[in-house]
């Protein structure tokens, strides 16, 4: 795995997958520079969720926002200025249950190919398994005052603050660890072939306890071909997990439901 780690966030309109638009969005590099930060009309027109980000009409227009269609591709310009043609990885936090999703949909709904040299990882399952016992949750400024201390100069919900909230947790872990860790989480494109090669650990709901890999269950291509072989049916695809595979949670099984049927959206 090369170093060309991008860390970013978004600001968003909503949290429903089809219809969530970006509002902004941040990039920094490896090194805590500043690749992009952007606001965005969302490509929809419809602001919303000021009171948790703060953006509203007239802070998209004092910040000299741009359509989602030319932020696409000034963000696909702004990769390749940096990077040319090479792999870079986008991590964000989590970018597999959310972040990764609304940014592939909305350059698919502006008709922007994304290229397949990028690919996704997603810090909030690094986390958990490096820190098991972060209380009293998960969220970002909860781990990231455990981890790197209190810091009254970000402000969060701003994805400048969150993206370098990202990139010093990220540094706070070594790169040994990294070097195992993170090829678990990483995955490709959802509208890419190569997402069905992508270890089933960065499948959104897989956790290590199901022991899926010890089922011959390894890529996310073998749990979508169960999910294809069950005609794509939730009960059907609950009952094959519970029976088969003694998985109880249905928490964990609609996660993973969830996702898999975002894919088949792609494809």
């Amino acid at each position: 795995m090369s170093d060309n780690y991008i860390f970013y966030d978004i600001e968003t309109n909503g949290l429903d997958y089809d219809t969530t638009g970006i509002m902004q969005i941040t990039l920094l590099d490896v090194n805590g520079n500043i690749i992009l930060n952007q606001y965005t009309y969302p490509f929809d027109n419809r602001i919303d969720c000021t009171a948790i980000h703060g953006i509203d009409a007239q802070k998209l227009i004092d910040n000299k926002a741009i359509s989602t269609v030319d932020l696409c591709t000034l963000m696909k310009q702004s990769i390749r200025n940096k990077y040319g043609r090479k792999d870079i990885y986008l991590i964000a936090y989590n970018n597999f249950g959310y972040d990764q999703i609304i940014l592939e949909n909305n350059f698919k709904i502006c008709g922007i190919k994304i290229p397949d040299t990028w690919y996704f990882i997603d810090l909030f399952p690094i986390v958990k398994v490096l820190y098991p016992t972060i209380k009293p949750n998960y969220k970002l400024r909860t781990v990231f005052e455990h981890i790197c201390g209190i810091d009254e100069s970000i402000n969060f919900h701003c994805s400048l603050g969150d993206t370098r909230c990202l990139y010093q947790i990220f540094h706070r872990i070594d790169r040994s660890t990294r070097d195992i860790i993170f090829p678990k989480y990483t995955r490709a494109l959802l509208q890419s072939n190569n997402i069905f090669m992508s270890p089933i650990s960065a499948l959104n709901g897989s956790h290590d306890s199901m022991l899926l890999e010890d089922k011959d269950i390894k890529t996310i291509g073998d749990m979508y071909t169960i999910f294809k072989n069950v005609e794509y049916d939730k009960d059907n695809f609950e009952y094959y997990l519970l029976t088969y595979l003694g998985i109880y949670s249905k928490y964990y099984i609609g996660n993973m439901f969830k996702q898999l049927n975002v894919i088949r959206s792609f494809f």
